[in-house]
């Protein structure tokens, strides 16, 4: 007995050791999902709000910001208005036509409460959580108490395997479906009916899908009610506590096996009499309720503690089922098809009836399941309907049509009816109703009636805003052929909208109009893929056949099939657009020719100021002229930029060309391009010009042999440096202080200023030859690297 009783209390211990570790690695596994799913709703929200109300007035925006958010949190995330289409797919390049989320239910969800929700919405009726579709986190975006869109992100498994920890768990959804799994699967632990009813947070032992016992724990996450994580370990004894135990485990059942077979022997017939007692009490109330009789009465057990207890207990059973017949025979003769409960945020745990009527079992119908059996077109509706009654907590009456088990039948009216249920405090705790039949009552014609007239009014409401919207609209057939156009494009050609109707764009538009039109419809059909920014010109019908300027984008619209089908093109007028440019580059053509023509007629002004100064104009004239030309070199090159930022290089080259080409040997390349600005380029061609004049006169390209090297580099704080280097000349020597000129004034004291804030110029004389190095905040990096 003393052996016995050691083994016993050691498998006690370490059963409790085990079952003390399995709860404090199921509550840590649950904080670690718990903060990824917080950590990724607080972005979201964080970038509603950030956004404003730009979340679907600025999609480019929107789509910039939701690509760094999503690289952040290295996840996919998507922007739906708030019927649900897709605005923004980071998965998608944007400009994609997008449809709608797949995940409608929870989305609907979102926008009835403004609460987040995760959904693991399968795509398709009979789609699994298997078949690879990552879950979702919906997030609405509230406006003054209303949602006015959803943020969506996908949550990968891998990731939330990685916020669970390394400890063997199993993460599953509303429905049982496995979401994510460490160090095992599902099958190593119990079927999800246990794990159902076990306690939330309390260690427990049970038998495992494959057939090994395990000491587990059931977790509800904070972040969504509805999945529940299963943390797990083998139980029983570790290989290094049987050694010792197995002598004294021997002993101990050696005694105990001589105590059982003398007892076994002296209660054996007390034991017998009420075991055979029940199990003729168990064939009699099957035959009973095969037969609709009612149950036998229990026999009487005797007087050991134990079978008492066991009488208790199948009189408590006997007289729930009883109860619960009675409740299903009511709900029978009252019409009703299934009798079903949810939790307090509506998800459907129990339908009784429910697998008979559709052939749906659990736990597939479990949470919003059950929806995939409705007709796809009354999905939507329902669960608006349904989230409105779950927000203001009052009775759910909905009608839809079902899917049966019968195909045959086809789809069947039914109304589902429930009412909150609370307890003392007024907490919401569940919702209970029922599901009737009400396809007589309804009537296929009176179904059809409503259904024409919700389409005539959709149809109604979206012709309203084709018509009105502010741009051409227009959509062709494989022939390109018009099917449809709006008020606006008909505009275009003068002709009524249902003149288009059947012809061809170059049938019906100016021909400068129709045949780019028709060019950019034929590329979509051909690649599939869209065309954008498609310039267009033509007259417009009326008396002065007015010049209008367009910009066509084609986009190819598919089946279901994925098909082209047509081309839908948009025409947006930017006449005005285009004039403002025309009138812009006139202007700047216009001031770039007369201040040329200013230069020009100072330049001559000099030239005849000059001449009759007796040993100036060989001198003093070259040197005005020379810089006069100099800043109508630095003139032509920024009129041909557009006056924006220039090319290092090519205002090196450009100023530096005159001199290459009388035989100067001049070196000039760089590390990188650098683009520099308008007042910038002038500053430094006049610099190179009075640098290069004073080298061919008094410097290295003075004689045969000199050289000049001019390189450029652009640091990392955007810090340009430009080198001016002399060798091969003749010794040089510092000017004095009285003989410094224009030239040594503007390298000096302008250039620096001219280059911008913080710019640098080092002037310096050493024998060898002059060097000059300017430093200077370049305007910007250009495209790509270069040397010369």
């Amino acid at each position: 007995m003393g052996a016995g009783l050691l083994a016993a209390l050691a498998w006690e211990a370490q059963r409790t050791v085990i079952d003390t570790r399995v709860t404090e690695h199921g509550a840590a596994a649950a904080r670690g999902i718990d903060a990824a799913l917080e950590t990724r709703r607080v972005a979201l929200e964080a970038f509603a709000a950030a956004r404003g109300d730009n979340v679907g007035s600025d999609l480019a925006g929107t789509d910039a910001a939701a690509r760094r958010l999503a690289e952040a949190l290295g996840a996919e995330i998507g922007v739906l208005d708030r019927g649900l289409g897709l605005l923004v797919d980071t998965n998608q390049p944007f400009g994609t036509p997008l449809g709608s989320t797949p995940a409608v239910a929870a989305g609907l969800w979102a926008v009835e409460t403004g609460r987040a929700r995760v959904s693991t919405e399968p795509v398709g009726a009979s789609a699994s959580a298997s078949a690879g579709k990552s879950p979702m986190l919906l997030v609405p975006v509230m406006r003054d108490g209303r949602a006015t869109g959803v943020l969506t992100i996908t949550l990968s498994p891998e990731r939330l395997v990685a916020a669970a920890g390394p400890e063997r768990s199993v993460l599953f959804d509303s429905r049982w479906r496995v979401v994510a799994s460490i160090g095992g699967s599902a099958i190593d632990v119990p079927d999800w009916s246990v794990l159902a009813a076990a306690p939330r947070g309390i260690a427990q032992t049970g038998r495992a899908g494959s057939g090994a016992d395990v000491s587990y724990v059931v977790s509800n996450l904070a972040e969504t009610a509805d999945w529940r994580l299963v943390a797990w370990e083998p139980a029983g004894f570790s290989a290094t506590s049987w050694p010792w135990l197995l002598p004294w485990i021997l002993a101990g059942l050696s005694v105990i096996l001589l105590i059982t077979l003398a007892v076994l022997a002296r209660t054996r017939a007390t034991i017998l009499r009420p075991l055979i007692a029940l199990e003729h009490h168990a064939r009699a109330t099957a035959a009973a309720t095969r037969g609709g009789a009612p149950a036998p009465a229990l026999p009487n057990l005797g007087s050991i503690q134990e079978f008492a207890a066991i009488g208790a207990a199948l009189a408590t059973a006997e007289e729930a089922a009883g109860a619960a017949q009675r409740r299903l025979r009511a709900l029978a003769e009252a019409g009703a098809l299934v009798l079903w409960r949810a939790d307090a945020a509506g998800a459907w745990n129990e339908a009784a009836g429910w697998a008979g009527l559709t052939g749906q079992t659990a736990p597939a119908f479990r949470g919003d399941g059950w929806l995939d059996m409705l007709h796809p077109d009354d999905r939507a509706p329902t669960m608006a309907e349904w989230g409105r009654a779950l927000v203001s907590r009052k009775q759910i009456g909905v009608e839809f049509r079902l899917r049966t088990v019968d195909d045959t039948a086809g789809w069947r009216w039914v109304r589902a009816t429930g009412v909150p249920v609370t307890d003392e405090a007024g907490q919401l705790q569940e919702w209970v109703g029922a599901i009737h039949d009400v396809t007589d009552a309804r009537g296929a014609d009176a179904a059809r009636q409503v259904n024409d007239a919700q389409v005539r009014q959709t149809v109604a409401e979206l012709r309203a805003v084709y018509d009105t919207v502010p741009v051409g609209l227009a959509l062709v057939d494989p022939e390109l052929r018009f099917v449809n156009v709006n008020a606006r494009f008909a505009t275009i050609s003068g002709l009524p909208t249902e003149a288009h109707v059947g012809r061809h764009p170059h049938e019906v538009m100016p021909d400068s109009l129709a045949r780019p039109l028709e060019d950019a419809q034929q590329r979509v059909f051909a690649t599939g893929r869209p065309e954008l920014d498609v310039t267009c010109s033509g007259p417009v019908p009326g008396a002065t056949q007015q010049l209008r300027h367009w910009l066509a984008s084609c986009h190819p619209v598919k089946d279901s099939a994925g098909n082209i089908t047509g081309v839908s093109s948009v025409l947006q007028d930017v006449t005005d657009r285009v004039h403002a440019e025309q009138s812009r580059e006139m202007l700047v053509t216009e001031l770039n020719h007369r201040v040329k023509n200013t230069l020009a007629t100072v330049q001559s002004l000099a030239a005849q100021s000059l001449r009759g100064v007796r040993g100036g104009h060989t001198t003093l004239g070259r040197q005005f002229v020379g810089r006069l030309q100099a800043l109508m070199r630095a003139h032509d090159l920024l009129a041909d930029q557009g006056w924006q930022e220039v090319d290092l290089a090519r205002v090196v080259r450009t100023e530096l060309a005159s001199w290459i080409e009388t035989g100067r040997v001049i070196h000039y390349g760089g590390s990188g391009r650098i683009q520099v600005t308008a007042g910038q380029t002038q500053a430094i061609v006049l610099a190179l010009h009075e640098l290069a004049s004073n080298a061919a006169l008094h410097g290295a390209l003075s004689r045969p042999g000199g050289e000049v090297d001019v390189t450029w580099t652009l640091g990392e704080d955007g810090i340009a440096t430009l080198d001016w280097r002399e060798n091969g000349g003749p010794p040089v020597n510092a000017p004095p202080a009285d003989r410094r000129g224009f030239g040594m004034r503007l390298l000096e004291r302008g250039l620096a200023h001219d280059l911008g804030p913080n710019a640098e110029v080092q002037l310096r004389f050493p024998p060898e030859g002059v060097t000059v190095r300017m430093r200077f905040r370049a305007g910007s990096p250009a495209l790509q690297p270069t040397e010369s």
